[in-house]
């Protein structure tokens, strides 16, 4: 096939490509206990009484933030 007409890798076009992530709440929440883990690895309680007595959009905050971060829970997240 002629080069200029052929089909272009797409790892060449762009390696910058950020991997697929399902950041949907069930599969957050299939995956709670990396969730809680990771929070903790971090110095959150999640059960602890001054932490469920914050705001909620506070704590989804902070769970959202852990998904653009490289740990366990993105790692888990990521779509193969």
């Amino acid at each position: 096939m002629p080069a200029d007409v052929a089909p272009e890798n797409v790892a060449t076009q762009n390696s910058s490509v950020q991997p697929d992530i399902d950041d949907s709440w069930l599969a957050i929440v299939s995956n709670w206990r990396l969730v809680v883990a990771e929070l903790a690895l971090r110095g959150i309680d999640l059960y602890a009484d001054d932490v469920r007595a914050r705001p909620w959009p506070g704590i989804r905050t902070l769970i959202f933030a852990l998904i653009e971060q490289p740990n366990a829970l993105r790692r888990a997240l990521t779509r193969r």
